[in-house]
């Protein structure tokens, strides 16, 4: 497994971090330095390509809506004040060494998060909205904890990991009370607001990082089925979440009712095509589609940029997962491996909640696409997953392979030596550059052999005895 490979490398890539490693890029490895570039690039990419769909989506609503000021542009500054934000916690998690949350620190973190998912059920900040408490309002802003306990639950997944698996410290009785304690709990509270969506999202990812920490394959797979049959008995027990399930079965049979957004983002896509209406050229935006700045932006990218454009969408995200598990695949150790991994595998299954809801083939969950969608809460989350993966990658080294310790110690024949000391005679110069040979007199010089008596190199009594190892 890859607790295994990563433990028992911690020595050898610790030698290579003392001895330098590979260089290239400004003292960078290039297999370290292209993930991150591509992750980082990507990321702001996605970023920026959200602020433009939500311009899109979401100025008929402002235009046409008094408690927007009639402003076209209001989500779009909103959200571009969000993402700066998220931008300035990403560069101060990429600044910290991931090695640094431990002890106290995550402790901090950790009852940070509890008390403010706690707070949303108080009276004085809590906020209900479709039928959920999740918000806390402050003034005109509003905050959901479960986006920010993302990054938290991960750190503490990947410390109880290390633990357990790496360290061996903790026993199994002590690491299911620890994993208790830091993650059974919160996710309970996320579970009453009620947010089946964040619960789903984070319980997944938790699995992919038991996986890749040494759990079995089969025994992740039972507990995901556990889990699939907990989360269905659980949505049918109360009529909203009911109503999701069936309504994603057959959402024609109350088009105008229960149907009504499902049924509006499938005509959108239906009547992008192949290529798309043209971008800021959609229907389904003047008050069609509910929420189409949010939930449902990935119908308004299929209506406007057509399948081609929603394709290529699918295909940053891809490549966001590509460049994440290779950074995962270069970090130093188990916890930044599963750091790494954890946040780039949060990131894609939010991603394919949200397509799967907005398509039919999932119930609908809620969830945003992340960096696309419009919310506050959700871009800086997403902005500080790309934050720790960052730290991760900035602290990660890789061992030169025998290629390229031979290509960097090349060098020009007896060029050291020719510089030492120019004016030693040839043969002692010969023989200090080369350990083995030595200089001789050759025969007599007649006028058949006109360079006999010249010296000449004695490379060995024969041709395998040079090239054979001569210990061995």
């Amino acid at each position: 497994m890859i607790a295994d490979l990563v433990r028992d490398g911690l020595p050898w890539r610790k030698a290579v971090a003392e001895s330098g490693g590979h260089r290239a890029h400004g003292q960078v490895p290039a297999r370290i330095m292209v993930p991150r570039v591509v992750f980082l690039v990507t990321a702001f990419g996605l970023l920026m390509f959200g602020m433009l769909m939500i311009y899109s989506s979401s100025s008929i609503v402002g235009l046409t809506t008094r408690s927007y000021g009639h402003d076209p542009t209001y989500f779009l500054v909103r959200q571009a004040g969000f993402a700066i934000g998220g931008i300035v916690l990403a560069v101060v998690l990429a600044c910290v060494d991931y090695h640094a949350w431990k002890g106290r620190l995550l402790t901090g973190a950790w009852v940070l998060m509890v008390s403010l998912l706690l707070v949303v059920y108080t009276s004085l900040a809590g906020r209900d909205a479709y039928g959920a408490t999740r918000w806390i309002a402050i003034g005109p802003f509003s905050l959901q904890p479960s986006e920010l306990f993302k990054a938290a639950i991960i750190l503490v997944g990947a410390r109880l990991a290390e633990l357990y698996f790496c360290e061996g410290s903790l026993e199994r009785g002590e690491a299911f009370k620890h994993a208790f304690v830091g993650i059974g709990i919160p996710l309970i509270l996320i579970v009453w607001q009620p947010d089946k969506g964040t619960t789903g999202v984070v319980v997944l990812t938790l699995l992919v990082m038991c996986y890749l920490a040494g759990v079995s394959g089969y025994r992740i797979l039972c507990i995901a089925a556990l889990f699939g049959v907990a989360a269905i008995l659980y949505s049918l027990k109360d009529d909203y979440s009911r109503q999701r399930i069936f309504t994603m079965i057959d959402p024609f049979k109350d088009e105008y009712g229960t149907g009504y957004q499902l049924t509006q983002g499938f005509y959108a896509f239906g009547s992008g095509g192949l290529t798309g209406l043209g971008l800021g050229m959609s229907r389904q935006k003047y008050n069609y589609l509910p929420m189409a700045h949010n939930d449902f932006i990935f119908a308004i990218v299929g209506e406007e940029l057509g399948l081609i454009g929603a394709v290529g969408m699918l295909a940053a995200f891809a490549l966001l997962l590509w460049s994440g598990l290779k950074i995962a695949q270069c970090a130093p150790d188990i916890a930044g491996t599963l750091i790494a991994a954890g946040c780039t595998s949060l990131i894609i299954i939010q991603l394919l909640l949200n397509v799967g809801g907005v398509i039919g083939a999932f119930p609908l969950t809620g969830k945003p696409v992340p960096f696309v969608s419009y919310g506050g809460s959700s871009v800086i989350s997403s902005l500080m997953l790309v934050g720790l993966v960052s730290s991760v990658s900035l602290r990660s080294t890789l061992p030169e392979t025998s290629y390229e310790v031979r290509r960097r110690e090349m060098r020009l024949s007896g060029e050291e030596k020719r510089m030492e000391g120019e004016d030693q005679p040839v043969a002692q110069r010969t023989r200090e550059m080369r350990p083995g040979w030595s200089v001789v007199e050759g025969g007599r010089q007649s006028a058949s052999a006109p360079l006999a008596g010249y010296r000449r190199l004695d490379l060995g009594p024969s041709a395998s005895e040079r090239l054979r190892d001569r210990r061995s």
